[in-house]
């Protein structure tokens, strides 16, 4: 089951327990909890890291619909899902695209189902990879090039980042392949493969090491022919 980054708003904490819990009884989750709406809205700076935001509506200070409204200026994408324990705020859930409106306390099984309903949205969306608290959409990745300790991104900009390579390659989707050791192509964005490099639709050339040849060859081809998604 893939992973969500999950993230709770509540200032009871015996709430965010328990919902911590459900999440992670659905599977190995990436779970942040945030004790106020100041908390979240400071921490993240601007930026919203998470397939999912959980929120409390009824919290000291800054409730939930506020919150909301600050997050939807950022972010229109994030999922967010409203808690509480009355009804008197459900259209405000609509004004700021909430996914759901649940009712506390939040039984399990509605949980758990709610979990499947935003991977399942997140799958139909394009996979992106987290870098430096952003998400990058991997389509727009070209390529990847490995420089010491830190990683290159291509897009329309270079984005460096602190990992290594093969870290980075575990998080990108099957249509990525490492061409040489220092490189990771996005095979949706490779033209022609030549003897030792890959042509991009950018016309940058990209290395392939000779130990790496077979293996590009093959997965080029297997996605001409439409056997990588």
């Amino acid at each position: 089951m893939p992973m969500m980054k999950i993230c709770i708003c509540d200032d009871d904490l015996n709430q965010c327990k328990n919902l911590k819990d459900m999440i992670l009884a659905h599977g190995s989750h990436m779970v942040t909890v945030y004790h106020s709406a100041e908390e979240l809205l400071f921490e993240c700076e601007n930026n919203y890291a998470f397939d999912c935001i959980f929120l409390d509506i009824q919290m000291k200070e800054l409730n939930g619909i506020y919150c909301a409204r600050k997050i939807r200026e950022i972010d229109s994408k994030v999922i967010l899902v409203f808690l509480s324990a009355i009804k008197d705020y459900v259209f405000e859930g609509y004004e700021v695209n909430a996914m759901r409106y649940l009712l506390k306390p939040l039984q399990e099984n509605k949980c758990h189902e709610l979990l499947d309903m935003i991977q399942n949205s997140i799958e139909k969306e394009s996979a992106y990879v987290l870098i430096n608290k952003t998400k990058i959409n991997c389509d727009d990745i070209t390529y990847i090039e490995s420089y010491g300790h830190y990683c290159g991104i291509h897009t329309d900009e270079t984005i460096e980042s602190k990992i290594s390579i093969s870290d980075l390659l575990k998080e990108l989707p099957d249509t990525f392949i490492q061409t040489h050791r220092s490189y990771i192509v996005n095979l949706e964005h490779v033209e022609s493969i030549l003897k030792d490099k890959c042509v991009l639709d950018t016309q940058e050339l990209i290395p392939i090491s000779r130990n790496s040849i077979k293996k590009v060859n093959e997965s080029f081809m297997e996605f001409i022919k439409g056997g990588i998604y």
